[in-house]
């Protein structure tokens, strides 16, 4: 029977909440699961299953018999602090401090750890495997590859300007509904963060997914990360909207866990191991 377990490490004195699960038999890694903008540890909910996609992510993961961990990023969810200090930076420091805590388990030191992020989490996983190199692998799904573009987008550029010249928080009204606070930080390092520069440091291997339905996250992103990745990658597409067509069916999602996890047998990341750094 799998097990899931809240668990919880500190970073800079606050506490970062997290859900373990683990399989009935460990088959290989961890996989690190950092949720997007905005969203919490289980993100979105399904309507068709009444899970959140990440929760579906990781009971589908264990039973092929991978653990997993699902953590809230400070300021989210569970976690202490305010959103509204989120950055990137600290988000990035959340998920070098997960892997830690996952070596702090036997278990991941001998499987490794696949870092999985979607969207905003997609970036803070492409930073922190190329700061780190620790990574066996990994995915990034919807990934947001020039913030400087996509978030301007997503919350409008005449907002995007007020918060940029803000000493303040600003509240943003998201799409989807949820109105957020962010701080003058966050829009700072959206101005001067490039996943995209970082990525080529990783030279692990990378699955990168893009809907060609997604009107989130501009056409063309996931090829812009292979381009910029040095190590061996996969793009893999469909016709999919950023939130894998869950809004219809889980079907989209299973076919691209599957396709990721098939993309790192191939590569060898699912039997990798690797010692305490």
């Amino acid at each position: 029977m799998t097990e899931e377990e809240t668990v919880n490490f500190k970073v800079d004195g606050q506490q970062v909440i997290g859900t373990l699960r683990m399989p009935e038999k460990v088959e290989g890694p961890f996989y690190l699961l950092l949720h997007g903008f905005g969203g919490t540890r289980n993100e979105l909910r399904i309507a068709s299953t009444g899970e959140g996609i990440f929760a579906y992510v990781a009971r589908t993961l264990a039973a092929l018999g991978f653990p997993s961990l699902r953590i809230d990023f400070r300021g989210s969810g569970d976690s202490d602090g305010r959103f509204s200090d989120t950055t990137y930076s600290k988000q990035v420091a959340d998920a070098v401090a997960a892997m830690d805590f996952l070596d702090s388990r036997t278990a991941s030191v001998h499987t490794g750890i696949i870092v999985l992020g979607w969207s905003q989490g997609g970036l803070v996983a492409a930073i922190a495997a190329a700061q780190t190199k620790r990574p066996a692998g990994v995915a990034l799904w919807a990934a947001v590859a020039e913030p400087k573009v996509s978030f301007p987008k997503l919350i409008g550029m005449e907002v995007y300007n007020r918060g940029l010249n803000s000493a303040t928080a600003t509240d943003l009204t998201m799409p989807w509904g949820a109105t957020l606070s962010v701080g003058p930080d966050f829009f700072a390092e959206v101005e001067n963060v490039a996943p995209l520069s970082e990525v080529g440091a990783f030279p692990g291997p990378l699955f990168i997914a893009e809907g060609t339905l997604d009107m989130d996250i501009p056409a063309g992103s996931a090829q812009q990360y292979a381009n910029a990745h040095n190590g061996l990658n996969r793009v893999w597409t469909a016709p999919m909207n950023h939130i894998f067509n869950t809004d219809k069916d889980t079907a989209t999602l299973e076919q691209l866990i599957d396709a990721m996890v098939v993309f790192f047998q191939e590569t060898g990341s699912l039997s990798q191991t690797r010692p305490c750094p």
